[in-house]
């Protein structure tokens, strides 16, 4: 089957915490690919910025997940480079100006790639590696937002979708006048017919002029920034790869996880699982990765929960079949029940 595997493989890899007033859970998921190439990073306190930061990032690989691993282990101590340079006065983050964390965030990118490159030339000569990359930096005031490629952030404020990144893909006006510009074309909807996003880390086949900046390559690691100022609205933020946003919408997604609050489920863990086994049956086919971030504006509901909604699937699923003359009722594929399709918002 090429790159996809017979059945999926659904076994997760989640984890939470909770500090700075917020709570987070990702989960994981190979899902259909022969391997896995997500990477992630959730850190409440991260090392260098001050401990009232909270750093949340997605990156999503291609072609090997080398560049996505070097990301995810290094994005921290980069981000803190550039950030401790007159960003965060007396080592606050209070009073940070978030235009300045906004440019800071594009010069960690920016330097981040620049080191993964030094990384491949030294140790991985042959390694064609890359990842899209988006990062969310929640201080006590802003949340700051940076994307390169279409893995994707939501915020879900006061029963509204707040969009805090834009897919880059080579069909994008700028996007395709910077790939010819470079001497790139667009083919197929692809960089050269061949890479399906137009930003992200790593991918140095599509940075070769030496004559021309990071910035202005056929595939650039350049960020968009979004900001937000904090109100006490804010319900939660995603982070997620395309494999979520594949199958579902910013609307759709935000809807699913408020619907799984309001039926009672605190628990973010089973919630992210949930929401990768929805993805599953909805027809993804990639890697899945999620991340979310509740902020203390969410409310939960009464109700059961997954685990009465998983509960009330089993039970659905095993009358159908017992319908049908079929032997047993289990979820044989390792994906529990979903609910049913929340209405956008």
């Amino acid at each position: 089957m090429g790159n996809f595997l017979a059945t999926p493989i659904t076994e997760k890899d989640s984890s939470s915490g909770e500090g700075n007033g917020l709570q987070y859970a990702v989960s994981s998921m190979q899902g259909w690919r022969t391997g896995m190439e997500d990477a992630h990073v959730a850190q409440l306190n991260p090392e260098g910025l001050p401990p009232s930061c909270s750093l949340f990032a997605v990156f999503d690989g291609h072609g090997g997940r080398l560049a996505a691993d070097l990301a995810s282990d290094r994005v921290t101590q980069h981000l803190a480079k550039v950030l401790k340079d007159g960003v965060f006065p007396d080592g606050k983050a209070e009073a940070a100006d978030p235009d300045k964390i906004g440019k800071a965030m594009r010069d960690a990118f920016l330097n981040l790639d620049q080191d993964i490159r030094e990384t491949f030339d030294k140790d991985y000569g042959s390694d064609q590696s890359g990842c899209t990359a988006i990062a969310a930096l929640v201080t006590p005031t802003h949340i700051i937002v940076a994307n390169a490629g279409d893995s994707r952030s939501v915020l879900a404020r006061g029963g509204r979708t707040v969009e805090m990144s834009f897919d880059h893909k080579p069909i994008n006006t700028g996007e395709r006048t910077r790939i010819q510009n470079a001497g790139g074309l667009v083919r197929s909807n692809r960089v050269n017919g061949d890479l399906a996003v137009s930003r992200a880390l790593g991918d140095f086949s599509y940075k070769a002029r030496a004559d021309l900046r990071a910035e202005q390559q056929q595939v650039s690691a350049e960020p968009d920034i979004e900001k937000q100022k904090i109100d006490n609205t804010e319900e939660f933020l995603v982070l997620a790869c395309d494999g979520i946003w594949d199958v579902m919408s910013n609307d759709e997604l935000c809807a699913y996880v408020r619907q799984l609050m309001n039926n009672g489920e605190s628990n973010l863990e089973l919630i992210a699982e949930e929401i990768l086994d929805n993805c599953l049956r909805a027809g993804s086919r990639d890697n899945m990765s999620v991340v979310i971030v509740k902020f203390p504006g969410a409310k939960i509901g009464e109700g059961g929960g997954v685990a009465k909604i998983r509960e009330e699937r089993a039970r659905q699923e095993k009358a159908e079949q017992e319908a049908n003359g079929e032997v047993g009722g289990e979820d044989n594929d390792g994906v529990a029940g979903r609910l049913p399709a929340a209405k956008s918002t």
